[in-house]
C-alpha cells in the first residue's frame, strides 16, 4: 500500500486537503469544518480505506466524527456494507463498520438501527455482531440473540463464529446451542516444542552442527528459555539469513550484551541482519551508535515497500539525545506526513523531546489526529489557549474516544 507510479489510487500530497485526510492528520479534519469539499473527500476516505496496515493504523472515530460534526447523511454508509460484502482491494466493507461503530457508540441512531437490521438481514451480520457487541452497551445488542439463534439454526456463517467472544459467552447462560458451542471450542494449541526435553548445551551443539531445520528449533527452543549468551561466541558461525528471525529474537533478548555484535552488523557493508542490530542500537545504545541509527533510517528509506520501524529508530534517537541527535529532527518532521500512522505518536514524542522549543504547532495538530497515543500526547502537552482549551473539552466529553484520552483531556482542563 504505498505509492505506486503506475496505479487506480495513490496518496495525494500530504500538503493537500485530500492528503491530509487520507493519512488522518489534525489539519485535514480542523480544515474538513470549514471546506465546502469535505462531504465528498470523508465520503472517499470511507469507501477506500487509506490506512497503510489496515490492523493497526487507526481511522474509525477521525471519520465517524467528520461525518457527525459535518452532519453527513449515515444512510449511505450503510448502503456502503450492503454493496461490498466481499472483501477487496479498498477494504471499504470493514472500514465503513469501524466508522459506523463508532457512530453508535456515540448514540447515533440511525447507525445502531442500521447495523441492528444488517445483523438481521444481510450476510456478513456475524462479523457486524462481533462489532457492535465488543463496542456497544449490552442494552443495544442483547434483544439479537433470537435473531443470531435463528440463522445459526439455518447453518447461516456458522464457521464464523468466535465463540469465546461477545457476545456468545455472554449468551451461553441462557441458551443450551450457544452454551454448546462455548463449551465445544478448543482454543489453538501452543506451537510445539519438539526439542523442549534438550539441555541447553545440547542445542547449542545442534546451532554449531546442525541443518538449517534444526538450528531453527533449536534457536526457538533456546528463545523459550530467555536470554542465552552463549549464543554470542558462534554466531558468525551461522547461517544468518536463513535463520533470521529466531536469530534477531535471540539477539534482541540480551539486551546490552549485544552491543558489541550490533555495532558489528550495523557497520558496513550492509548486513542481514542490520535491522535487529538497529534495534538494539536504538533501544541501548549511545551517542556514538547515533550515525548508525541515522544509516538506519536511510536504509528503511530504501525498502520502497516498508514503512515500518522508524518509531523503533525515533524513539532510539530521542532516548539518545544531545546535539547530535537533534539533527535527526527534520527526518521526524518528515515522518508526521507518513499514512502509517500507528508510528506517528513515536514522532511527536520525538521532536517534543529533541526540539521543545519549537513543537506548538504540531502538539496542536496532533488534538485532531487520527490516532488515540497522538491525541493523548497531545492533550498532555499542548500549549493551552482558547482553541486547544475547546478541543480538549471536545475530546473529555466526547462518548467515540477513549477513556485514556478523555482522562487526560480532563486531567489539563482541572
Amino acid at each position: 500500500m504505498t505509492e505506486p507510479t503506475t496505479a487506480v489510487w495513490y496518496y495525494a500530497k500530504p500538503t493537500t486537503f485530500t492528503g491530509s485526510l487520507q493519512r488522518g492528520l489534525g489539519r485535514g479534519a480542523y480544515r474538513a469544518l470549514h471546506d465546502p469539499a469535505a462531504p465528498q473527500a470523508v465520503s472517499a476516505c470511507v469507501k477506500r480505506d487509506y490506512r497503510w496496515d489496515w490492523l493497526v493504523d487507526e481511522r474509525a472515530v477521525y471519520l465517524a466524527r467528520l461525518i457527525r460534526d459535518l452532519a453527513l447523511p449515515v444512510p449511505p454508509l450503510l448502503n456502503l456494507l450492503c454493496e461490498h460484502p466481499v472483501d477487496d482491494d479498498d477494504n471499504t466493507f470493514d472500514n465503513t463498520l469501524e466508522v459506523l461503530e463508532a457512530l453508535g457508540r456515540a448514540g447515533d441512531r440511525h447507525a445502531i438501527d442500521g447495523l441492528r437490521w444488517y445483523v438481521h438481514k444481510c450476510p456478513r451480520w456475524v462479523d457486524v455482531l462481533h462489532a457492535i457487541a465488543r463496542d456497544w452497551p449490552r442494552e443495544l445488542w442483547d434483544d439479537l440473540l433470537p435473531v443470531a439463534r435463528t440463522r445459526l439454526a439455518q447453518g447461516d456463517r456458522a464457521d464464523e463464529v468466535l465463540w469465546r467472544s461477545r457476545p456468545w459467552r455472554d449468551w451461553a447462560a441462557v441458551d443450551d446451542q450457544i452454551g454448546a458451542g462455548v463449551a465445544a471450542f478448543q482454543p489453538r494449541s501452543a506451537l510445539a516444542r519438539p526439542l523442549e526435553q534438550q539441555s541447553t548445551e545440547d542445542l547449542l551443539t545442534v546451532l554449531r552442527t546442525g541443518g538449517t531445520d534444526r538450528q531453527e528449533a533449536a534457536l526457538r527452543e533456546l528463545n523459550h528459555r530467555g536470554p542465552q549468551t552463549d549464543l554470542l561466541p558462534i554466531v558468525d558461525e551461522l547461517p544468518v539469513t536463513e535463520l533470521h528471525a529466531p536469530l534477531g529474537r535471540a539477539i534482541r533478548m540480551l539486551g546490552p550484551q549485544a552491543l558489541p555484535l550490533a555495532r558489528a552488523w550495523a557497520a558496513p557493508p550492509t548486513h542481514p541482519m542490520i535491522w535487529t542490530a538497529c534495534l538494539v542500537l536504538a533501544k541501548h545504545g549511545d551517542d556514538s551508535d547515533l550515525p548508525a541509527l541515522l544509516a538506519g533510517w536511510d536504509w528503511l528509506d530504501r525498502r520502497a515497500e516498508d514503512r515500518c520501524g522508524y518509531d523503533d529508530l525515533a524513539e532510539g534517537i530521542a532516548r539518545i539525545g544531545g546535539p547530535a541527535a537533534q539533527a535527526a529532527v527534520p527526518r521526524l518532521r518528515r515522518a508526521w506526513f507518513s499514512p502509517h500512522t500507528f508510528e506517528r505518536a513515536a514522532y511527536l514524542r520525538a521532536v517534543t523531546a529533541l526540539d521543545p522549543g519549537n513543537t506548538d504547532s504540531l502538539l496542536t495538530e496532533g488534538l485532531w489526529d487520527c490516532e488515540s497515543d497522538v491525541r493523548q500526547f497531545a492533550a498532555e502537552h499542548t500549549p493551552l489557549d482558547d482553541m486547544t482549551r475547546k478541543q480538549l473539552s471536545y475530546l473529555r466529553d466526547d462518548p467515540m474516544e477513549t477513556p485514556e484520552v478523555c482522562a487526560t483531556a480532563a486531567a489539563r482542563l482541572s
